[in-house]
């Protein structure tokens, strides 16, 4: 790292593929990027991208932004296979991931075998209730995580639920967690805090200047966001009182979720009074929360662990009716800035508990949700309330403006980010790495498990290696070098792959003693310079005899 240059790094693009569902954990890391990239305390970003493609896509997303091609000014984008060799140089202040379970565990352990000197390592909780949870904790717990290291929390109840769980594999495993928890929110656009004129929405929204409008924005789906069947019942009595009242049900949906939902609706008699808006864009997202009156959350389900569409109400000056659950409870400040409706719950019965890692996800999670009950007279009397109180509803949502500004903004996030991050940094100079030395104990070696699979051992020490007639026309210019893949060309050394070549203009050598010297001639690893001598057996410009030539 150069004096006084300030690096972040990251194995994580924050950029993931969500399909038609906007999914909160990739809209999250998405934003968060941008963020970061706009109000970070770093003078540059490097970010290992898995492939040469990811690494294209990568640039285009960023390209894209407002001011893009100045924020991409500010990145080093490296291939994944390059992050050995960085790691040697340890350049960076902190490395920070999008997710805890893959990268944390794994960087650690790099940084233990490679690394010269600590630096923190840190990653994102998003949901805490997936099938494996207790083998993806028990690999944390068993990694060279250490002091300087931590996982962000997004919230108390986030943060509680992963520490009663590390705890309890801990326990059960006899393990320590040498890392910390550290409570860090997430954040939300600044266009959210500047929705769209009421009137102007709503003529695009075709909904009358007259109506009184709650809205709910996520995915509808009941098996991994909310059971929103219940508030269609309670809605019923809403519209029966009122008929210019209107629920909008938006977000990413599957056709069953949206097919069950309409039919409720239709059951009920209240299809006139609900609309059901799936697959919306940012646009639509933005009218919606500019022509509604209040934002209402029913969240029943165990996966959520903050709740960015309730930040978003929040920063376009809506009321929210959520319930008293997860993350939410850090959110609305009950009273103030919405109304918060109790929660009572049971756990799954003993038999689905038992098949929890055999069910489908999505089934588990249902088993577990609707043992999961917001208070339904209370959620009707609270929207009762507030969409009949238009003084009260506005003054609350502009107090909960003026909480999400305070509190989650991004800039507001990134500088609680960058506040951990240099505590940690201190923490991290103070220790050694570590468990300097050692290796992932969850890496395999293919040498050794699959040794038997070929007609010869692997890296065999007997045979020697000489040009093929192949070999001579690509050293006389007569053919062409096999194309070698973008994706390798960190471990694709060309001034080896030319020692390897040169050195057998001569005759034959014996393969071992080959590759050491091309290595050491060319300073790279020995062990690179024998799978290069493979790839080049492999396309034929290489083989290996048993006579001296």
């Amino acid at each position: 790292m150069l004096a006084g240059v300030k690096l972040f790094g990251s194995v994580d693009t924050f950029f993931e593929s969500s399909g038609t569902l906007r999914l909160g954990r990739l809209v999250a890391n998405a934003t968060f990027l941008e963020a970061l990239l706009r109000h970070g305390a770093f003078d540059q970003y490097e970010f290992f991208c898995p492939s040469e493609a990811e690494q294209a896509r990568f640039s285009e997303m960023v390209r894209a932004l407002p001011d893009g091609q100045a924020l991409l000014g500010r990145c080093l984008l490296r291939h994944q296979l390059e992050l050995p060799a960085r790691m040697r140089e340890a350049p960076w202040d902190v490395m920070h991931f999008g997710g805890w379970s893959r990268y944390l565990p794994a960087l650690s352990w790099l940084r233990a075998s490679l690394s010269p000197r600590n630096f923190p390592l840190t990653g994102t909780i998003h949901s805490l209730d997936a099938p494996g949870m207790a083998g993806s904790l028990k690999r944390l717990l068993g990694s060279a995580v250490g002091a300087s290291d931590a996982v962000f929390c997004t919230s108390h109840a986030g943060l509680e639920a992963f520490r009663a769980q590390l705890d309890l594999v801990a326990r059960r495993e006899k393990l320590a967690w040498n890392g910390r928890l550290e409570l860090v929110p997430l954040g939300v656009e600044e266009g959210c805090f500047h929705p769209p004129e009421r009137s102007l929405a709503r003529t695009r929204l075709g909904i009358p200047s007259s109506a009184r409008v709650a809205l709910w924005i996520g995915r509808l789906s009941t098996s991994s966001k909310a059971d929103l069947h219940p508030l269609l019942h309670q809605w019923r009595s809403l519209s029966a009182q009122d008929g210019n009242r209107l629920l909008v049900l938006a977000g990413g949906a599957a056709e069953g979720d949206v097919r069950s939902l309409s039919e409720t609706a239709a059951d009920l008699g209240i299809s006139r009074s609900v609309r059901i808006l799936p697959d919306i864009d940012d646009a639509t997202k933005l009218d919606l929360l500019g022509a509604s009156d209040v934002f209402v959350s029913p969240v029943d389900n165990h996966q959520e662990t903050f709740g960015i569409s309730v930040v978003e109400a929040m920063a376009a000056g809506l009321p929210v009716v959520a319930s008293d659950w997860d993350g939410y409870k850090d959110l609305v400040e009950h009273g103030v800035t919405g109304l918060r409706i109790a929660v009572d719950w049971v756990s799954p019965p003993s038999d689905a508990f038992l098949l929890r890692e055999i069910l489908e996800p999505r089934v588990a999670q249902l088993v577990a949700s609707q043992g999961v009950a917001v208070d339904p007279g209370a959620l009707r009397q609270a929207m009762v309330d507030l969409l009949a109180d238009p003084i009260r509803s506005k003054n609350m949502g502009l107090a909960g403006r003026e909480r999400a500004r305070k509190l989650f903004a991004w800039p507001a996030v990134i500088s609680r980010c960058s506040e951990v991050w240099t505590s940690l940094a201190r923490l991290a100079t103070e220790r050694a790495v570590p468990k300097l030395g050692e290796i992932d104990p969850d890496l395999l070696d293919p040498g050794e498990i699959f040794s038997h699979y070929g007609t010869r051992p692997p890296n065999n020490q007997v045979e020697r290696v000489r040009l093929t007639s192949l070999g001579l026309e690509i050293l006389e210019g007569r053919s062409p070098m096999p194309p070698t893949f973008t994706d390798l060309l960190a471990i694709s050394d060309g001034k080896l792959l030319t020692a390897l070549v040169l050195g057998l203009r001569t005759g034959s050598r014996p393969a071992a003693e080959h590759r050491l010297e091309c290595a050491h001639r060319t300073g790279r690893d020995p062990a690179e310079a024998a799978w290069l001598l493979a790839w080049l057996i492999k396309y034929g410009v290489v083989d290996l005899t048993a006579e001296k030539t």
